[in-house]
């Protein structure tokens, strides 16, 4: 079985990558920081609970993520969801946009909008510079910064006389939680700085398949990191997660993440062609 698309067979496994799911909403460093429309949802004021409820772990990763934070809101005392995937109408065919969550911060009295985004790119040269792509060379860390930025931070704003009429003449606080990795290619010298990136978010490296022979010896141990574990740092993985070992021999046709030798440091390998948008690295 291709551990990338594994899913936990066991209540207690289910459990303990749920748990690691929800210790890396509140412990990973997020990927972006302050933002001239939005500044970070303040993380510290969220605990992890002792214990959770299994995720459905074979959904999309941003479904899934959507999920987790759900149930650490909702063991909170301090947040309550008023509303998810909110959608604002102009009418029954026409959706202006969605708003992730729709929370009441009960000690500041704050109803904040929240935008959720777990996201992973690869820094690429280019004769026209710096790029960044995703594992799947569509996204683009540029096109999702002006998507936040230009429409999805600006809805409550821009559409509040679509909002539910219960919030239409109420403030409304827009806040963002986007999480994941930057990866530099492994023979870059100068890390990436895009701006708006946050200085302490999780760094990665990148390869392309056929430079694992260039970085690593046969006596390497590559194991595959399932993807809806993309975004979890090493240490808070569950300890008897059964990973598969990779075999750098088979092609592979959309980007990998590997955790070689029990580094702290996540990898992703890529086809050939990568960022070639004819890769088959969808959700």
């Amino acid at each position: 079985m291709n551990k990338n698309t594994f899913i936990p067979d066991s209540s207690s496994l289910a459990v303990t990558s749920s748990l690691a799911l929800l210790k890396s909403l509140v412990e990973a460093p997020l990927l972006l920081g302050d933002l001239p429309e939005a500044k970070p949802f303040p993380l510290q004021n969220l605990t992890p609970p002792l214990s959770a409820d299994p995720l459905n772990f074979s959904q999309k990763l941003g479904h899934l993520y959507e999920d987790a934070l759900a149930q650490l809101l909702n063991s909170s005392s301090d947040y309550e969801i008023l509303a998810q995937n909110l959608q604002l109408q102009k009418d029954q065919h026409h959706t202006l946009g969605e708003l992730d969550f729709l929370l009441r911060d009960h000690a500041q009295r704050q109803v904040i909008h929240l935008e959720l985004a777990t996201k992973f790119y690869l820094a690429v040269d280019s004769p026209a510079g710096l790029t960044l792509p995703g594992p799947d060379a569509r996204d683009d860390y540029f096109k999702k910064l002006a998507r936040l930025r230009e429409h999805q931070l600006l809805l409550p704003t821009r559409f509040k006389k679509h909002l539910p009429l219960e919030f239409q003449d109420r403030p409304i606080l827009t806040q963002h939680l986007v999480n994941g990795c930057l990866f530099d290619h492994i023979d870059s010298p100068i890390p990436a700085t895009p701006a708006f990136l946050n200085p302490n978010c999780r760094r990665g490296k990148w390869l392309h398949q056929a430079q694992l022979p260039q970085h690593f010896s046969p006596s390497d141990q590559l194991h595959l990191v399932p993807k809806f574990l993309w975004p979890v740092p090493f240490h808070l993985l569950p300890p008897d997660l059964p990973l598969e070992l990779f075999t750098p021999e088979k092609p592979i046709t959309r980007c990998l993440m590997l955790r070689i030798n029990d580094q702290a440091t996540p990898y992703f390998i890529t086809p050939s062609h990568y960022p070639s948008q004819t890769d088959s690295n969808l959700e």
